[in-house]
């Protein structure tokens, strides 16, 4: 996941501060016009920070962690997993072969998901637009409510999911 930029918001005033790692840091107590940001990705200024926000180069955002403690903000941070005991949900579309490969992987990783096909569920849609800034991205990770993958590279997938790049199950 180095080929992400990583951005950590938080409020200095409500959370501690950001995790050592790199990346950016934004504290909507010094900066509160970032909260326009936040919204425009139907997050909360006021409930899901601290969160992390990781980007491509062009901009799109490919990962978001909300309401993270510092354990798991240091751990989105530098690109590594935050276990969870909430089951997988895989946004998908028949027709996506990026899905197709997406659910492959997870299988041949040992990852149990539920998948929800974005063109039957018009309530996953509006959730997946909702998180993604308006994008219909397929395939799209959610997990606890608070962890959200955007169409990840498989790259990703193995640091999140397995135990890194090319991990085998």
């Amino acid at each position: 996941m180095s080929d992400l930029d990583r951005r950590y918001l938080f409020h200095a005033e409500l959370h501690p501060a950001p995790p050592p790692g790199g990346g950016f840091v934004t504290d909507l107590a010094q900066d509160p016009s970032a909260a326009h940001e936040l919204i425009k990705l139907g997050v909360s200024p006021r409930k899901d920070l601290p969160a992390v926000l990781m980007t491509d180069a062009g901009k799109k955002l490919r990962v978001m962690g909300l309401r993270l403690n510092p354990q798991e903000a240091e751990a989105v941070m530098r690109g590594g997993r935050v276990d969870s005991d909430d089951t997988l949900r895989v946004y998908s579309a028949t027709w996506c072969p990026d899905c197709k490969r997406l659910k492959a992987r997870l299988e041949d990783l040992g990852v149990e998901f539920d998948e929800i096909d974005l063109d039957t569920n018009l309530e996953a849609e509006a959730r997946v637009l909702e998180k993604s800034g308006g994008r219909r991205v397929v395939p799209t990770l959610e997990q606890d409510g608070r962890f959200f993958l955007f169409n990840p590279s498989m790259t990703v997938v193995d640091t999140v999911f397995g135990n890194g790049p090319g991990a085998d199950s």
